[in-house]
């Protein structure tokens, strides 16, 4: 038994020759309550990915497809820049790769940018909650995120200041270019009428006002419809 226990052991790669998965892995100071906090809020970009793709099979919505798309637009460019820079982290030992622009700030700048434009448009015919709260809450929470990367020495002022201003620009461009421009050109209809939209299920609630109402209205008529059928 203990010569089987040594062979496996010695099998397991030693410490030193062993990485950590940068994407989760976040280093804080264990004394300090406020680098816990910050290192939780800083890993909020994977939370949002984890959003898109579970409101994308559960809604099929247009408009979430399209943010999506442009989200993981906003972090390709965020790859390129990164490696035309080429600019240092402020500390060696803390993330994998260049620090400028930072990808957690140009992450959360698109977000809340998009969305900020996206609710303003959409988000008071729906009743529900006022866009002037969300886009609030959006914005604190991108500003968080964004000084969580420099309370945990992962990237400097100025490398955080150009991911938010970098991810702002593309958000608000990105918005523009598909509402705008796309949608007056038909592009909407195009992706809901192709094979693949029809596959996938998309639709468009922007084309409907007060969808939630509309939606809650059908739901009840199918209500009564059920009740119905159960009763006879």
């Amino acid at each position: 038994m203990h010569e089987e226990v040594i062979a496996k052991r010695a099998k397991i790669p030693p410490h030193h020759t062993l990485t950590s998965l940068s994407l989760t892995h976040v280093q804080f100071s264990g004394d300090d309550i406020y680098s816990k906090i910050f290192a939780h809020l800083t890993l909020s970009p994977l939370a949002i990915i984890c959003g898109y793709i579970a409101v994308v099979l559960t809604t099929r919505d247009l408009t979430v497809v399209t943010m999506f798309a442009g989200q993981l637009l906003n972090e390709g460019i965020n790859f390129v820049l990164k490696r035309l820079v080429k600019q240092a982290r402020p500390t060696e030992y803390l993330g994998d790769g260049y620090g400028m622009p930072s990808s957690h700030s140009q992450f959360m700048a698109y977000f809340a940018a998009y969305m900020i434009l996206l609710v303003y448009r959409n988000g008071a015919s729906s009743g529900i909650v006022s866009p002037h709260f969300i886009s609030a809450v959006v914005t604190l929470w991108s500003l968080l995120v964004v000084y969580s990367r420099v309370h945990l020495y992962y990237h400097t002022w100025q490398q955080v200041v150009a991911g938010s201003i970098c991810g702002t620009l593309i958000g608000v461009g990105y918005y523009f270019f598909t509402q705008k421009f796309l949608r007056s050109k038909g592009m909407q209809d195009w992706m809901l009428d192709n094979p693949l939209g029809r596959w996938a299920h998309i639709v468009d609630r922007e084309q409907m006002d007060h969808v939630y109402r509309w939606e809650w209205e059908q739901f009840q008529q199918w209500r009564k419809i059920s009740q119905g059928k159960k009763s006879d």
